[in-house]
This record gives C-alpha cells, structure tokens and sequence, in this order.
C-alpha cells in the first residue's frame, strides 16, 4: 500500500506502507469477453464503425508492435532493392567526379 507524496518543489513520489495484516488484494485480470449489448443509448462518441482487428489482442506478450508489422509492410515494397540503386548511383557519380578532377589536372599540365 502506498500513497503520493509531494515535496517543497512539488515532486511526487510514492511513500510505501506495511499493509496490515487482514488487507485482502484484489487479483487483476485480463478480460477477453465481448461487453454486453444494451438497447440503451450510450453517452459520448458513437464507436459503431470501430473495430478490434482479430489479430490484436489486449494481452501486452502476444501483441505484435506497430513498428514490426510497418517494417514487414516495408520489405514488401521493395526498399532494399532502392538502397542498392541509391549506392550504385553515389558510386558512378564519385568515379565521374574523380575522372574530371583528372581531366582537369592534365588540362593545366599542358
């Protein structure tokens, strides 16, 4: 058991307590139940074209990062093969500019 504490600068922090001897925890769970269906009307935002995809879960171990399912989205795209032109242009056109640095130096020689 613990409560929040502030300090003269206003930090808060967790001041923790012995919980006495006949304090009962709650057990926290996971529910993967649907909620129930009422026909009475609902405060707030209308969620009627949301959805839960059957590949998300609310378990935090089975789920599947958005960053992973971008980069999988990613290599079928074809990145990879882009980064290779990119490199191979980079490479032509250092061997461009080194053959006219030379061209140059041989024009001044003569």
């Amino acid at each position: 058991m613990g409560s929040v504490v502030h300090d003269d600068r206003g930090n808060a922090s967790v001041e923790w307590r012995d919980a006495p001897a006949d304090f009962e925890r709650t057990v926290l769970q996971l529910d993967d139940r649907q909620p129930a269906r009422t026909n009475q009307p609902q405060r707030g935002i209308s969620t009627r074209g949301l959805s839960i995809n059957s590949d998300d879960t609310f378990n935090p171990y089975t789920r599947v990062p958005d960053v992973d399912r971008m980069a999988s989205d990613r290599k079928s795209i074809g990145t990879r093969t882009d980064l290779r032109r990119l490199s191979a242009w980079i490479k032509m056109m250092r061997q461009l500019e080194e053959q006219k640095c030379r061209t140059d130096g041989e024009d001044e020689e003569s």
